[in-house]
């Protein structure tokens, strides 16, 4: 992040208007630095809010977006894993009603409705929530404390060269210009030139960071040359906040006029994505009538180079991003060429290729990155969903889209999100289709996991009919699985068996190999539940082997799981222990909710046979908040599993057992759960050995300076290494821990206190 540049007075204000009221709210013209400063409030104030400080960005929902979605993006950016099947405003109070948080809300002006009927319920509901807004126009809720931000100063004519070094928006271009120019200063000579820049862009810092990427090809003396006449046109008598908005749109129409005609085409289209998108989404979307593949490389590094392209490196992928002010012009200019629908179209189709290659590689050693890379086009996709829904004819692909997906939802723990839009899918798509049998026996398989066996029978129901109308013998092998696995969550494990098998064998006749070893790992478990612990273990070993044969890493999770719990059966606790363990190690990188929650059980049933009370405690406790977390429980898994787990858990503690065991906070963290199962005591030596071990000593280092905020060019400078240098440490970082931004490095770094050794104490950082 860019440094604070004279804001100080401000933030100190803003801070203090924190303390007193429970709604903060920045307002003012798009590009004035709103966010920034909101960011800044809460880096500030992060040691107030022991559950933390959390960034909500309402910029990618659509205009006007409903409260549902309101409601939905608050759930996402809070990580709430809740997959119930409760309404998103439910598990948004529960989540939040006795936490003390800091909610950063960002972009409100395009929602202005929906978060004027959410905010006030919450702030009601959640005593101890505060929330920071960004808006340019106030968000009218009772308790609003308004702090308007206002544009940088800008000099007067003829002041002298030692003074202007003090002045805000000078200050600002010569902070951003030494980013592409680092010889750039201000003297006698340009002196002059660079207080009329900072005059005509009236302070607005957005206006002064396009300017200031200029000085890559531009003297400031040409810059002003080039800008004078344009902004004087475009200057007229009336409030300062509109002269400034002028001057933000001169600077945009400006620098698109400055574009090639490749440029100026790529720009506008570009604005078809919704958030971030990466070089193949591009050219695949963007590439038609005068734009050839061949152009877009090379327009992408000319758009980035002017600052009309954020570029961040994720995962050794470089992704792109329009900023919102710069998207609203681009789109306007796509609607005015009459290319919006045509891009709408375009934008689902390579969302639906996306996916499908997706679901190809799915059952492979891969399925990390795979769920990683989705979560980056998460916003693509649900753009390309409510495209579908909402335009006539386009639902049949909708509901293919929703359905190749389906292991994204499953992935990722979204289940409920999952859920809310296959069925609303369903709803507008009611015509009999494979598309709709395949997206209706997904919201079956969910519904199941949420422990709703009600909606999952009358879902079997309609897949059943759908089989027989469009004689569909796949789909019967479906009929078959999700009724045995519904068998098994109602207690009935003969039946469970039998239907599991046949899924076994009908999913190896169709070759779908993931959905055959999910039946397997699934019958495994049934026969535990039959109290057939030794044909469990041996279907399990044998699930175990195909999936080190392919790979797959889900699955196999899963598989070593059963085989612990068929161990365990036998007596062998020994066995079991180990298996336990080997589950949660390989959820470092899946981090699957549900598996987690199970091995934690389940060592927490093992420590409880040997008499070792205190850990069975602790374990017990931490898998029932992860149980809580995702809205679910043992009990949703069938009678046999929660009445093994209700025989071999420990009672109640009293209130200094309690005081005693190990505190995870008010936020699961599955980290946390899985280091205590494996008996690493948090924040232990044996705990940071073991994650050092991950990293190489000068990769530590380089993420120890990426919790503390620093940039790359400014670890280089630390490290006295070239910035290239930098770049490649945290690209290698990224691919080790399998994250997709510096925020989760800076996260795992604080999580593990790595950083503290080498470079002080944690700066911190927001939650997003």
């Amino acid at each position: 992040m860019n440094r604070l540049i004279a804001r100080r007075h401000e933030l100190a204000e803003a801070v203090a208007s924190l303390a007193g009221s429970r709604l903060l709210t920045f307002t003012g013209p798009g590009g004035v630095g709103k966010t920034r400063l909101a960011l800044e409030v809460g880096y500030r104030a992060r040691s107030g809010y022991c559950d933390g400080v959390w960034l909500a960005e309402l910029s990618d929902l659509r205009i006007d977006a409903g409260v549902a979605e309101v409601e939905a993006a608050l759930i996402s950016a809070l990580g709430v894993v809740e997959q119930s099947a409760r309404e998103p405003r439910d598990k948004l109070f529960s989540f939040l009603r006795k936490r003390r948080v800091l909610l950063i809300l960002d972009n409100c002006e395009h929602v202005l409705a929906s978060v004027r009927a959410v905010l006030p319920l919450l702030l009601r509901e959640v005593p101890q929530l505060r929330v920071v807004a960004t808006s340019r126009e106030p968000l009218a809720v009772e308790g609003e404390v308004l702090r308007p931000v206002r544009p940088l100063t800008a000099p007067e004519p003829g002041t002298p060269v030692a003074q202007l070094v003090i002045d805000g928006s000078v200050s600002l271009l010569i902070d951003r210009a030494r980013a592409v120019d680092p010889a750039f200063d201000v003297t006698e000579e340009n002196a002059e030139a660079v207080i009329a820049l900072c005059r005509l862009l009236e302070g607005v810092p957005l206006a002064i960071e396009l300017a200031a990427a200029k000085f890559r090809a531009l003297t400031v003396e040409q810059v002003v040359d080039r800008f004078a006449s344009r902004l004087t046109s475009l200057s007229a008598p009336g409030a300062l906040a509109s002269s400034r908005h002028r001057s933000l749109g001169a600077m945009v129409e400006w620098s698109y006029e400055l574009c090639s005609a490749e440029a100026q085409v790529l720009w506008r289209r570009l604005s078809v994505f919704p958030a971030g998108f990466d070089l193949d989404l591009a050219e695949a979307v963007c590439c038609f009538g005068e734009l050839a593949p061949v152009d877009v490389v090379d327009t992408i590094e000319r758009l980035v180079g002017q600052s009309i392209l954020l570029a961040d490196r994720n995962a050794g992928v470089m992704r792109y991003r329009l900023l919102v002010p710069l998207r609203e012009v681009a789109a306007e200019l796509a609607d005015n060429a009459g290319e919006t629908t045509q891009l709408e179209r375009r934008h689902r189709d390579v969302m639906v290729r996306r996916s499908e290659e997706m679901l190809d590689r799915w059952s492979g050693p891969r399925q990390d990155a795979l769920i990683s890379r989705m979560r980056q086009d998460h916003a693509s996709y649900v753009a390309a969903i409510q495209w579908s829904e909402a335009t006539s004819g386009e639902q049949e692909t909708g509901l293919r889209l929703l359905g190749r997906l389906r292991y994204y939802w499953l992935g990722r723990g979204a289940l409920a999100e999952g859920r809310t839009r296959l069925e609303s899918m369903l709803v507008a798509a009611p015509e009999p289709s494979r598309a709709r049998a395949e997206c209706v026996w997904v919201v079956t398989w969910i519904a199941l996991l949420q422990g709703d066996h009600d909606a999952a029978a009358a879902r079997l129901t309609d897949l059943r009919s759908l089989a027989a109308e469009l004689n569909d013998r796949s789909l019967d092998v479906h009929v078959r699985h999700w009724s045995g696995l519904l068998a098994m969550f109602t207690g009935d494990p003969a039946n469970a068996v039998s239907g599991l098998q046949a899924a076994v064998e009908g999913h190896r006749a169709f070759a779908d190999s993931f959905l055959e070893l999910t039946a397997r790992y699934m019958l495994a478990t049934a026969l535990v539940c039959a109290d057939r612990p030794g044909d469990a273990l041996a279907m399990s070993r044998e699930t175990i082997e195909l999936c080190e044969q392919c790979g797959d890493q889900t699955a196999r999770a899963y598989a070593v799981w059963a085989a612990a719990v068929a161990e365990w059966r036998l007596g062998r606790l020994d066995e079991a222990e180990q298996r336990a363990c080997e589950a949660l190690q390989l959820q470092r990188a899946l981090s699957d909710g549900i598996c987690v929650a199970l091995s934690t059980n389940l060592l927490g049933c093992i420590a409880h046979d040997r008499r070792q009370r205190r850990r069975a405690l602790s374990l017990a406790l931490a898998a029932g908040r992860i149980w809580r977390s995702l809205g679910t429980s043992l009990e949703a898994f069938g009678p046999q599993l929660a009445e093994l787990g209700q025989l071999h858990t420990p009672s109640l503690p009293s209130t200094a057992e309690l005081e005693g065991l190990p505190a995870f906070g008010k936020l699961p963290d599955l980290e946390d759960v899985i280091d205590l199962g494996l008996g690493i005591a948090p924040g232990s030596t044996k705990g940071q050995r073991a994650y050092a071990e991950v990293l190489t000593k000068r990769e530590i280092e380089v993420a120890a300076m990426i919790e503390r905020g620093l940039s790359n060019r400014e670890i280089a400078e630390r490290l006295v290494i070239a910035k290239r240098t930098v770049d490649g440490h945290v690209e290698r970082i990224l691919a080790k821990l399998g994250f997709t931004s510096r925020a989760q490095v800076a996260a795992w770094m604080s999580r593990r206190g790595l950083g503290t050794r080498d470079s002080g104490a944690s700066d911190g950082g927001l939650r997003r």
